[in-house]
């Protein structure tokens, strides 16, 4: 059960930047004509996937989330919370994007 938004915000906040940036990234070549909208979402789920290997292998798990375990939240709950903002915030973005 989605007990409050500030765990999700503090585990969303580490990965922030790079989720923007990728976004970001994305729109800017989808108005270049060099990717299409198809590819910029596959590109943000290879990006979904880097993030979180690049959290599994440079900090360790049990230190790491701690925190958010103590709390009661499972990390792939608060994994699935993070990318489903995430991607509705991008989606929001690529259409705000198209608008004159």
């Amino acid at each position: 059960m989605f007990k409050s938004p500030a765990i999700v915000w503090y585990f969303y906040r580490s990965l922030l930047l790079w989720h923007a940036t990728i976004s970001l990234v994305c729109i800017y070549y989808i108005h270049q004509h060099k990717l299409t909208i198809f590819a910029s979402v596959f590109l943000k789920l290879a990006s979904y996937g880097f993030a979180v290997g690049y959290q599994h292998y440079n900090f360790s798990a049990n230190k790491t989330f701690f925190y958010f375990r103590n709390a009661g939240y499972t990390i792939r709950r608060l994994y699935l919370y993070m990318f489903s903002i995430d991607i509705v915030i991008y989606a929001a973005l690529l259409s705000l994007s198209f608008i004159p």
